[in-house]
């Protein structure tokens, strides 16, 4: 697992590397803020589309040729722009990148879901979003750096080198051969085929991708307003980068204090806590055009947001049903994309028409909306309680065990 881990931290670092250059190369070409939501929402644009479909082709053939067609994927699409210095090879690139990335991401939360069973599902999930803050600390100052001394496209050029090593080492050392699979049972003939709706039947998981719906805005929204909010007050491409990674460094400490947390408070209420805290920072952000407190809001929201994503996948895979845990992800990941898709580009609409600061306060009211309804389900099934903070009644349960 922990060299899984090694090759997401890799390819995260050229995926959230590309998420901090285009749209500041956008802006060097002159692009409008509709025009970068636009481009940005081309990351989650076929993701949107393909995650389930995506899902159920990783059910059927595994973890390691997803993970190889990822990681090439990702090696063009980063590249393209050091070829070719337009508009519209940033619109290929962010299409290639995110389609490639998804694929890898996919496999690899997978693998983190099965490797030791459910006894080890926390843990896994743990370090797995303890490996994408270390990569969401390097990338945005790496790429920051990377452009104000060298220029956009030798910087695309160089990031693209990362996932290149990802490829190699798939291909030449045999550990990735032994990744466990157990292809789902074949339906009997008489069996109603499935639909991926009925994931939703289950309430856990209905609630669980509302959830996922306004964390996964209040992430990607983020990677998207600081550029153009940096870049409005004056700031270089490498303070940008220190503002975003100060988010990442806030979700590598929470997620380094997770096997402590989840001892002491459980899955739900860590993630309605995410949501309040989110909605917090973004009515704030507007009123400060320093750095000092941009970093210090930027740490504030990845405090909170850290610990939402392992929080959710342990509970994706304590209420999916065994055989279509990967169709699961899937969904989840198509709302993440779809999230990425519309939002920039609504977003971006919204701040041309009335400024930058109504993007964020948009944003929170929608956060405050999703407390207010995940919070009053949770009070009426007691869920709120002292007794119910504890985790012991969200333990994932034996392999054996019949699921949801």
């Amino acid at each position: 697992m922990r060299t899984l881990i090694a090759f997401t931290i890799v390819n995260h670092v050229a995926f959230i590397g590309s998420r901090i250059a285009v749209p500041l190369a956008a802006l060097q070409m002159g692009a409008s803020p509709f025009a970068i939501g636009l481009l940005l929402s081309f990351y989650g644009l076929l993701p949107m589309f393909l995650s389930v479909a995506s899902g159920r082709w990783i059910d059927r053939v595994g973890m390691r040729t997803p993970m190889i067609y990822g990681s090439s994927l990702l090696i063009f699409g980063v590249a393209v722009p050091c070829l070719i210095w337009d508009i519209g090879a940033l619109y290929l690139s962010t299409v290639t990148i995110g389609l490639g990335f998804m694929s890898f991401q996919l496999a690899i939360q997978k693998a983190a879901g099965i490797i030791g069973g459910a006894q080890a599902r926390k843990d896994n999930f743990a370090l797995l979003a303890l490996g994408f803050a270390v990569s969401g600390l390097i990338g945005p100052t790496l790429t920051g750096v990377l452009i104000d001394a060298t220029g956009y496209r030798i910087a695309f050029g160089l990031l693209a080198l990362a996932p290149l090593g990802v490829v190699i080492a798939l291909h030449r050392f045999p550990f990735a051969d032994r990744l466990p699979h157990v292809p789902p049972p074949q339906p009997a003939d008489d069996a109603p085929p499935t639909r991926v709706l009925d994931l939703l039947r289950t309430p856990e998981l209905k609630r669980l991708y509302v959830a996922v719906a306004l964390l996964s805005s209040s992430w990607d929204v983020h990677q998207f307003l600081v550029p153009l909010y940096g870049a409005k007050i004056g700031l270089s491409a490498s303070k940008i980068g220190m503002v975003l990674s100060a988010f990442s460094l806030a979700t590598f400490i929470v997620r380094a204090a997770l096997p402590w947390v989840t001892r002491h408070v459980s899955e739900w209420p860590l993630i309605l806590a995410a949501m309040a805290s989110a909605a917090f920072v973004y009515v704030l952000y507007p009123f400060f055009a320093s750095l000092p407190m941009m970093i210090a809001l930027s740490f504030l929201l990845g405090l909170g947001l850290g610990v939402s994503q392992p929080m959710v996948m342990a509970l994706l895979h304590h209420a999916s049903p065994h055989d279509r845990i990967g169709e699961a992800v899937g969904l989840r990941l198509t709302l993440v994309n779809g999230t990425q898709t519309f939002l920039p580009m609504t977003f971006g609409a919204f701040g041309g028409a009335f400024g930058i600061g109504s993007m964020f306060w948009g944003l929170s009211a929608l956060l405050a909306g999703g407390v207010w309804y995940a919070g009053r389900w949770l009070r009426a099934e007691g869920r709120l309680s002292r007794a119910a903070l504890r985790p012991h009644s969200s333990t994932p349960p034996p392999d054996d065990e019949p699921r949801a």
